[in-house]
């Protein structure tokens, strides 16, 4: 029932202006989510989009990732992070580096086999509930079975049928 309830209010918005999330007293900006998006789209190219939703997962989920993956002896560095942008990117930002990190370190847990990397999923996942991780509604809400997902509000209003005329 709280995990239901932390998921139902997790869309409700952030305490703080300009935050993209919260998380155990941790502020994401707006600005982070968009620098790392803007470094990790120039790597990918424009063939493969970067979804600010994921980028803001990565970025919440990265210190509870990383925790859990020295575990399993399947950590990544920054400098791992470095080397993965090479000269596609040469100064990446350290919301890109953290991202990229977080992503070496999935790839590294999905190689240790999911017998040891499923529970470790799980304790993140549990860790992100635990310290109320909040949303910024406009990257979507977040849902311990699926990350962030992204809403794609309907921002064109439906008109109204016409008054039926007056005879």
């Amino acid at each position: 029932m709280a995990v239901a309830a932390a998921a139902l209010l997790a869309g409700c918005g952030t305490p703080e202006a300009g935050a993209a999330a919260t998380i155990g007293g941790r502020r994401i900006s707006v600005q982070a989510v968009q620098s790392a998006t803007e470094d990790i789209q120039k790597l990918y190219g424009p063939n493969q989009p970067v979804p600010q939703s994921s980028v803001l997962f990565l970025l919440a989920a990265a210190p509870y990732l990383q925790a859990e993956a020295v575990k399993l002896n399947a950590g990544a560095s920054l400098d791992d992070a470095r080397a993965t942008f090479g000269e596609a990117v040469p100064h990446p930002s350290q919301a890109a580096l953290t991202v990229i990190q977080a992503n070496l370190v999935i790839a590294k847990l999905q190689k240790v086999g999911s017998e040891q990397a499923s529970p470790a999923l799980k304790q993140v996942t549990d860790a992100l509930v635990r310290d109320k991780l909040t949303v910024n509604p406009r990257y979507g809400t977040f849902d311990p079975e699926r990350g962030i997902e992204s809403v794609q509000p309907n921002w064109l209003v439906t008109p109204a049928a016409p008054a039926p005329a007056a005879s």
